[in-house]
C-alpha cells in the first residue's frame, strides 16, 4: 500500500509543478481569518480512504487531499475519528470543517452542503460464489441483505425496497463474513470497495453476483452554516483535471470507475479506442485465448501450493499466509476467532502396525470428517504436518466450539477404519483457544498456546480436548458479551 502511495506521488508531482490556479479573492481573504482547515475521512472505506495503524490518512482521498492542499495557503490537518459514524457527527458539530468523500442525501442536506460530483462508484451485492443468480431486488421478501451503517444510498435502498430485510453492520468486512457464514444471503456495497476487500482477504468462496442501482456520487460535503467553506470545496473540486482523476484510479482502485471528465475528450478516446479495436481485432482473440490458459495454468499452480496432495485441505504455507490476515480482521471487527491444533494419537503405531498405506487412508478419512463437521464457508481447515492439522474458526463462542470440538473426538472414535485384518479406531487430541485478537497479535503466539494446550491433552491421557489457559482463555460466554482478556 506503500508503495503505491510514493508511485503515486512521483506522478502526481510533476502535476504540481504546472501553472497553479489563482484562489478568488474573496476566498483569499476569507482564509486570512484562519489558520487551518480539518477534515475527516472514513476510516475503514479502502481503496477509497482510511487510516492505517499510525492513523495517517491513506487511500484515494489522500491524493485528493494532496492536491487540494497545493492550492492553498494554509494547512488541512486530519482529524482522526474511529468510524464513519463519528465523522459524520464530527462535521455536524463543528470538529472538522470538511468531509473529502461524502454523498449527498435528503436527510444530510438539512445540515451540510455538497460540492459538484466528481467520482460516481458503481454499487453491487456479493453473494456465495456458488449461489444461483439473483431474482429482481424488488422481488426479494425473504433474503437478508446486509448493509454498511451510514452509508449514503442506505435512505434510497429503504425507500426503493421497502419489502426488503436490510442489515445494517458495522464494516464491509463484518457483512462479508456473514455471507461467508451463512447468517446473510447477500452485502450491498460499492464496486471498488467489494473488490478490494475479496482480494485482499482473498474470499473465493464469494462473488460479486450483480450490479445495482444506487451509486455512490462523491462530493466534498461542508456545513450549511459555513457557506464560504462550502465557496471553497466547489472552487477546489472544480480545479481537478482528468490527468488527476486518471492517476488516482489508476493507482488505488481494482476496479474501472466513471469519473467526471470532459466529454469532447471521451469521444475521442472512444473514438481512437475502436479504432485500435478494429485494427487489432485476430491479436486480441489470440492473446484472449493465450491469457485464459495461463490464468487457468495459474490457478492450478495456486491450488497445488496451497493445497495438501493427500487430503486436499489447505497445507502450512496457506496457513502462514492466511492467519495473520484473519487475525488482523478479527481484531478490526472484534470478534471470536478459534484455533484448534489437532492430533492423531499414536499414529506411529498405526504406521508400524499396518503399513503407510493404511496411514494415508486414515489421514484421509480424518480428513473428510473433519471438512464434514466444520463446513462453515468461513471455517479454514489446514494440514499443517504429518498427523497434525489445524482448525480456524471465525464468529462462535468459546463454549460453541468445546461442543462443537467434543462431539468431534466422540465421532472419531466411534468411526471404524478398516484394516489389512481387522477394524481399527483412530482417536485424536485436541488444543485450542478462543478469543478475540489484540492489535498487532502475532499468528506464532496463538499457535504455540493451541501447541501447548495439545500437549496437555496428551498429557491427560488422548482421545480429549485442552482449552488454553492464561490471557488467551475466553470465557465460556455468548460472543456478543466477550470482551478482550488484560494484557
Amino acid at each position: 500500500m506503500r508503495l503505491v502511495w510514493l508511485l503515486w506521488l512521483l506522478t502526481f508531482s510533476r502535476t504540481l509543478l504546472a501553472e497553479q490556479p489563482v484562489l478568488p479573492a474573496a476566498l483569499a481573504q476569507y482564509l486570512q481569518q484562519k489558520t487551518e482547515i480539518r477534515y475527516c475521512v472514513d476510516p475503514h472505506w479502502l481503496p477509497f480512504e482510511g487510516l492505517d495503524d499510525q492513523q495517517q490518512h491513506i487511500g484515494m482521498s489522500s491524493g485528493y487531499r494532496q492536491f487540494f492542499q497545493s492550492l492553498l495557503p494554509l494547512p488541512l490537518v486530519l482529524v482522526p475519528t474511529a468510524s464513519w459514524g463519528e465523522s459524520l457527527e464530527a462535521i455536524k458539530t463543528g470538529r472538522c470543517e470538511l468531509l473529502l468523500m461524502a454523498m449527498a442525501t435528503p436527510a444530510r442536506e438539512e445540515v451540510l452542503q455538497f460540492s459538484p460530483v466528481y467520482l460516481t462508484i458503481p454499487s453491487a451485492v456479493v453473494t456465495l460464489a456458488n449461489k444461483a443468480s439473483l431474482p429482481e431486488l424488488r422481488q426479494m421478501t425473504t433474503a437478508r441483505l446486509g448493509i454498511r451503517q451510514h452509508v449514503g444510498y442506505i435512505e434510497l435502498y429503504r425507500s426503493w425496497w421497502p419489502q426488503m430485510q436490510l442489515v445494517e453492520v458495522a464494516s464491509y468486512e463484518e457483512g462479508l463474513l456473514m455471507v461467508q457464514s451463512g447468517q446473510l444471503d447477500g452485502m450491498f456495497g460499492n464496486m471498488g470497495s467489494l473488490s478490494y476487500l475479496l482480494q485482499q482477504y482473498k474470499m473465493s468462496n464469494l462473488k460479486i453476483a450483480a450490479t445495482v442501482e444506487g451509486e455512490s456520487r462523491m462530493s466534498v460535503a461542508t456545513r450549511r452554516s459555513d457557506p464560504q467553506m462550502g465557496e471553497l470545496a466547489a472552487w477546489l473540486v472544480g480545479q481537478i483535471t482528468p490527468a488527476i482523476q486518471k492517476q488516482l484510479a489508476d493507482s488505488w482502485l481494482p476496479v474501472s470507475l466513471d469519473v467526471a471528465t470532459d466529454k469532447k475528450l471521451a469521444l475521442q478516446v472512444i473514438a481512437a479506442a475502436a479504432l485500435l479495436l478494429s485494427l487489432a481485432g485476430l491479436a486480441y482473440h489470440k492473446v484472449l485465448r493465450l491469457n485464459q490458459q495461463l490464468r487457468l495454468a495459474n490457478q492450478q499452480l495456486a491450488a497445488q501450493t496451497q493445497h495438501d496432495s493427500l487430503t486436499g485441505l489447505f497445507n502450512r504455507q496457506y496457513l502462514s499466509a492466511k492467519l495473520p490476515e484473519l487475525l488482523s480482521l478479527c481484531q478490526r471487527q472484534q470478534l471470536p476467532l478459534t484455533l484448534a491444533m489437532i492430533d492423531l494419537d499414536h499414529f506411529k503405531r498405526l504406521n508400524d502396525v499396518h503399513g503407510h498405506l493404511f496411514g494415508d487412508e486414515c489421514l484421509r478419512r480424518f480428513a473428510g470428517l473433519l471438512a464434514a463437521q466444520f463446513q462453515r464457508p468461513s471455517d479454514v481447515l489446514v494440514r499443517y504436518g504429518g498427523e497434525e492439522f489445524v482448525l480456524i474458526s471465525i464468529g462462535q463462542s468459546a463454549q460453541e466450539m468445546a461442543q462443537q470440538l467434543e462431539h468431534f473426538i466422540q465421532l472419531l472414535a466411534g468411526q471404524p477404519v478398516p484394516a489389512v485384518a481387522e477394524q481399527e479406531y483412530c482417536t485424536a487430541s485436541i488444543g485450542w483457544l478462543t478469543a478475540i485478537p489484540r492489535r498487532a497479535e502475532r499468528a506464532e503466539a496463538w499457535l504455540h498456546a493451541a501447541d501447548q494446550a495439545l500437549y496437555r491433552a496428551k498429557a491427560a491421557g488422548r482421545n480429549c480436548c485442552q482449552q488454553a489457559a492464561g490471557p488467551y482463555r475466553q470465557p465460556l460466554t455468548d460472543a456478543t458479551a466477550v470482551t478482550e482478556s488484560p494484557h
